[in-house]
């Protein structure tokens, strides 16, 4: 029973933590994608995308490259995002990308994702992505963080996935928790009600 309450405690972390990660960064169905390989001479840029109203809803994911060897602020990177249409702005928000224990090193660049966004779209057509650096109190005095590149992907019907595995992992948990509670229980109570062995 203390196997299987561990079990089902695995089990709801996975179901909890590894299948929303999974599903916001592997889910096959790009529309489009954008970058922006000359964000890290300005710290300024936007690119335009053509999307449409089949695609709701739709998430923007983040990836971020640092260049190898460059300095980085020590928590994260801030970063102002804007999706506008014809008719204004759809979308204006502040992601971020984590940098808490990185070490560029001077092998291979560090890739890392951002913060995801959900947008639905109004109008068939092209919008218009733009990123800038944003204020970041905690830089360590890194104004500048070393980016090489930043990429944009737009999923097509992509549901929010933060709130759906959480009552079956929930539930998973608390049924685990509760068979490990009952298989110490009855380990006490086996050790109460076995006679005691006297010796001479």
């Amino acid at each position: 029973m203390k196997k299987i309450g561990l079990l089902l405690i695995v089990i709801a972390r996975s179901i909890g933590l590894v299948l929303p990660w999974a599903k916001l960064n592997f889910d096959e169905n790009v529309v489009s994608e954008v970058s922006f390989p000359e964000f890290h001479k300005t710290g300024k840029a936007e690119q335009t995308v053509l999307l449409t109203k089949a695609d709701n809803p739709l998430r923007i994911r983040f990836v971020a490259r640092y260049k190898v060897g460059g300095l980085l602020p020590p928590v994260k990177i801030p970063l102002q995002v804007k999706l506008s249409d014809r008719d204004g702005t759809l979308i204006g928000a502040i992601i971020s990308f984590p940098t808490n224990g990185i070490d560029t090193g001077t092998e291979q660049p560090k890739t890392r994702s951002g913060t995801h966004l959900l947008a639905t779209v109004q109008h068939d057509g092209l919008h218009k992505l733009e990123i800038e650096f944003a204020p970041n109190k905690n830089n360590n005095g890194i104004e500048k963080p070393d980016v090489d590149v930043i990429t944009a992907s737009f999923v097509a019907n992509a549901a929010p996935v933060e709130n759906q595995y959480q009552i079956p992992a929930l539930i998973l948990g608390l049924l685990g928790f509760y068979l490990l509670i009952r298989s110490r229980r009855s380990g006490k109570s086996k050790a109460k009600s076995q006679p005691h062995k006297w010796g001479r």
